[in-house]
């Protein structure tokens, strides 16, 4: 039904296409191609609820190009209830990197998720990421230097530039340890920015923590957190409704460790313990999310946490001996992917070098992919950060 009626909009479209003539004017121009668009045949007069429930199962591409061909059409794929329905129903992911640069515009790069299997692929080397995140097809990134935030929807073109969250006195009081992460908040309906930050200098006493709502023009200063947590830089992990980090007594990467979880529903804090285990190290541990489920890097180590905020729920999901080679200086710092054959997409870094690999725990063995940069997976949707 769909491919017949989409079939019947490109011919009509030829049909009604004319080239135009200079020596014509304006109004004798209209006339002929009303005259023209009159003598074809019309197109099928279907209800709109069957051509929402067509229309919700296309491509982001080809629905963008359907919102130019008539106000009606615009109208509903403009829709919020749409958008939403089409984003429950999306499965098309892209790999993006990207730069946010002076405010202006993005170096960006982008592939389908399946490109990683090719070995075809060429593609820029990009020295700096600022990705913080994704989130229902919206990418986030900020300018640390500058205390920027943008959201951006690469699919549909779209992005909006947050308020600044830092003020000149605090960007001029030394150097800012700074985070921020990105999700949507099911209970107000609305997407929401988090950063925390607190300064090497004596300016803050604790870790300080700033939300933004999208539609709003303020940061929200959110209460401190209680436990008197450190981070690194990583960028915090969304599981479901939760924003996710790494999180020390001490710096660097001393003292106990735990996971700092921050619920955008109600803007609060629990801490989450990481599995009771002897191959758990706190030199070099990273958060990552696969299947909806929280994960923990640990060396050549993958767990995951199958029931969120249970520690005993902790399970090891794979520990990868083919990277352990003694002559290597390899080690595991993200897991992206898992494709339907049961394969991962996962990030290695070889004397700081970062690589992505497609590792099989069928056989225990990868293959090296040409991408060096640091991804961000993203689904494509229609969902605008404008809106």
């Amino acid at each position: 039904m769909s491919t017949t009626y989409l079939s019947n909009i490109k011919n009509h479209r030829k049909r009604t296409r004319f080239r135009r003539n200079p020596n014509l004017t304006p109004e004798l121009e209209s006339e002929m191609a009303t005259a023209e668009e009159i003598n074809n045949d019309p197109l099928p007069n279907l209800p709109i609820e069957l051509v929402a429930e067509i229309f919700c199962r296309l491509p982001v591409k080809l629905l963008v190009q359907l919102r130019c061909m008539c106000k009606s059409w615009n109208s509903l794929i403009s829709d919020r209830s749409f958008t939403r329905k089409h984003l429950s129903l999306s499965t098309t992911h892209r790999l993006h990197y990207a730069k946010y640069r002076n405010k202006q515009y993005l170096i960006h790069n982008s592939y389908p998720l399946e490109s990683v299997l090719s070995t075809k692929v060429k593609q820029r080397r990009l020295s700096f990421n600022s990705i913080a995140g994704s989130c229902d097809g919206i990418l986030c990134l900020y300018d640390k230097p500058k205390g920027c935030v943008v959201l951006w929807n690469p699919s549909i073109r779209k992005f909006k530039e947050l308020p600044p969250f830092q003020n000149s006195e605090i960007l001029n009081k030394g150097y800012i340890y700074m985070t921020v992460g990105f999700g949507y908040d099911h209970v107000s309906e609305n997407y929401k920015v988090v950063v925390l930050y607190y300064s090497e200098s004596n300016l803050f006493d604790t870790t300080k923590v700033k939300v933004h709502t999208l539609g709003t023009d303020f940061w929200k200063t959110s209460e401190s957190f209680s436990f008197g947590a450190v981070f690194d830089e990583q960028s915090g992990t969304l599981v479901r409704d939760t924003i996710n980090w790494m999180a020390y007594t001490e710096w660097p990467r001393k003292g106990p460790i735990f996971i700092v979880s921050f619920d955008l529903g109600n803007d609060s804090y629990q801490k989450l313990l990481p599995p009771h285990h002897a191959e758990i190290s706190t030199n070099y541990l990273r958060l990552s999310v696969l299947r909806d489920c929280l994960c923990l890097i640990s060396g050549h180590h993958i767990w995951v946490m199958k029931e969120y905020g249970i520690q005993d729920s902790w399970t090891k999901l794979f520990s990868f001996s083919c990277i352990q080679d003694p002559t290597k200086d390899y080690s595991l710092s993200n897991a992206l992917y898992i494709f339907e054959d049961g394969q991962l997409l996962l990030e290695i870094l070889d004397d700081w070098k970062t690589k992505w690999i497609v590792y099989d725990p069928k056989n225990d063995t990868f293959k090296v992919t040409m991408f060096k940069n640091i991804l961000k997976l993203c689904l494509e949707t229609l969902i605008s950060p404008c809106s």
